[in-house]
């Protein structure tokens, strides 16, 4: 596939920083065959290109201006599919995996509605923010009469937020606002629409500075740690830098960087 998409935008918004965004707004940017087989190639290219260190997924908004997110799963599509071998080309929940397991930093930029299978993409990410006025929900039950999703929702919801919230979420078809879903902790951040999308421009450039190595063997790590004890963990984060070929600073030279840049930004402020 080529640079050009149809279903999704690929775009630059700063150094080191990509943005993919859903592009159907006519159809509430709902997860087509041909836009999931986009995303994944989206996916690809981040993953293969060294000079991206982060990037953002978002929707575009619908054509009246109201800012969304998706509305999930096609389901006109998936009335006139017929089953067979070439419906499922793509696994979705292969690239819902593909994200989770991806060593580049993925923020979810959420902002209307997301729901189902878009929440399901969404858990998957690193970072999640929100519009205070996005409207979170998983649908699953409602729908098909089965809340655990096929993309992962109910693991990974559950993760996050707990088990007897994610109950309720899932069994009562829950809608939630993006400061909810921050109290609640299924988004990092709630912030006014007007200033999400700078908010999570700016925490993708702070994180595009941080050493690219380090990074990435942070979220690695992050990741392998979860499934263990505490203390098979500690011994495990002691090991992986000498595993993955990375010297640490010395504390002394950390110590020294620390003042260095506090006095940059303050002259006036003195050591303690």
């Amino acid at each position: 596939m080529g640079n050009e998409y149809e279903h999704i935008r690929y775009e630059m918004p700063a150094e080191h920083v990509a943005r993919v965004v859903l592009n159907r707004p006519q159809a509430a940017n709902a997860l087509s065959a041909d836009l999931l087989a986009e995303l994944d190639d989206a996916v690809e290219r981040i993953n293969n290109d060294d000079e991206i260190r982060v990037w953002l997924l978002t929707g575009a908004p619908r054509p009246d201006g109201r800012p969304w997110f998706s509305a999930g799963v096609d389901m006109k599509e998936a009335l006139s599919r017929p089953e067979g071998p070439q419906s499922r080309r793509l696994s979705p929940l292969a690239l819902v995996d593909k994200i989770d397991d991806l060593l580049t930093p993925s923020i979810a930029v959420i902002d209307g509605v997301c729901t189902t299978g878009a929440l399901e993409i969404v858990l998957a990410c690193d970072l999640r923010f929100a519009a205070s006025t996005a409207q979170l929900s998983d649908w699953h039950m409602k729908t098909s009469g089965l809340g655990i999703g096929a993309w992962g929702v109910s693991a990974r919801l559950s993760r996050l937020v707990g088990v007897d919230k994610a109950k309720e979420l899932l069994l009562m078809s829950e809608v939630v606002d993006g400061d909810e879903a921050k109290r609640i902790g299924l988004v990092n951040r709630s912030v006014p629409s007007e200033s999400l999308m700078d908010t999570a421009l700016a925490a993708a450039v702070k994180i595009a500075g941080m050493p690219r190595r380090g990074v990435r063997t942070t979220l690695g790590y992050l990741s392998l740690q979860a499934e263990m004890s505490k203390r098979d963990a500690m011994r495990w984060g002691e090991l992986t830098p000498e595993f993955m070929g990375i010297t640490l600073r010395p504390f002394s030279d950390a110590a020294s960087r620390f003042y260095r840049d506090r006095r940059a930004e303050d002259p006036d402020d003195g050591e303690s």
